[in-house]
């Protein structure tokens, strides 16, 4: 299939998924592109229905990355196709954002919307990823390398902060320009935000205009939230080279293995 209609292609719709699409196709620094059908980035797969469940199983994917909370994983379980043969990989990060989420659940029922910042709540955690979490996305990092190409799919609950940054770092590692990194990024923001519009105009008539602001804030990504991310890396490690070697412990060959595998 050409590129331009693989690229029409990249996202994979399900009944049950808002935000599931193949990293596939990306041109790198070097003329290169990321392989099709190695990498994938969704959402949750709770709502998964039959149908859905067979067009993953289609994907064949070898290893699956999960990273909820356990809290998460517990209130939302992955509903899988039956007899999947997929290694599943839990790699929990963030694990207070289930309570966080919850609490901010509570409060709107009550409609106690005070002091809710959604950009300084995101922008914090992905402050937090490397911070705090470095450690998590090098056993990612890791996890996708022993994958060698074949087939992979990582997701947290929305597929946008956890995940939108394990697709970033991914990609840059890959030697994919930044602007096409943060093209990625933010078409979260297309396919989540479309998917709960029916929501947000409930929320909207039953909260009014300022609590849906504050929902589809928290349910879209901004690209400075990404660049926080990669101003931590900067200012902890000097540049994003000594944070592959010291935080995610890569060194030449690695990416070297890496590359090989997820690029054509």
């Amino acid at each position: 299939m050409p590129p331009e209609r693989r690229e029409a292609h990249r996202r994979i719709k399900l009944a049950g998924v808002a935000n599931l699409r193949d990293l596939g196709g990306y041109p790198t620094h070097d003329g290169q592109r990321v392989r099709w059908g190695s990498l994938y980035r969704s959402d949750h797969l709770h709502h998964l229905s039959r149908r859905d469940q067979q067009v993953l199983k289609q994907l064949g994917l070898v290893t699956l990355i999960d990273l909820r909370s356990e809290a998460e994983r517990v209130r939302q379980p992955n509903r899988l196709p039956a007899k999947h043969g997929i290694n599943v990989v839990e790699i929990p990060i963030l694990e207070e954002t289930s309570s966080l989420m919850a609490d901010l659940r509570e409060r709107f029922e009550r409609g106690d919307l005070d002091g809710i910042d959604p950009a300084a709540l995101l922008s914090e955690a992905n402050e937090q990823f490397i911070t705090c979490f470095t450690p998590s996305f090098r056993q990612f990092i890791q996890t996708v390398q022993t994958t060698e190409g074949a087939p992979l799919l990582f997701h947290c609950t929305a597929g946008k902060d956890r995940t939108g940054f394990a697709a970033a770092l991914t990609l840059h590692l890959l030697g994919v320009p930044g602007e096409t990194i943060l093209a990625d990024y933010l078409r979260s923001n297309e396919y989540t935000i479309s998917a709960r519009r029916r929501e947000l105009a409930l929320i909207r008539l039953t909260r009014g205009e300022h609590a849906a602001s504050l929902v589809r804030q928290l349910l879209g990504v901004e690209a400075a939230y990404l660049q926080t991310a990669f101003a931590t890396i900067d200012r902890i490690y000097g540049s994003f080279d000594a944070y592959v070697r010291e935080g995610l412990g890569l060194q030449e060959e690695d990416l070297a293995q890496l590359r090989i595998a997820l690029l054509e």
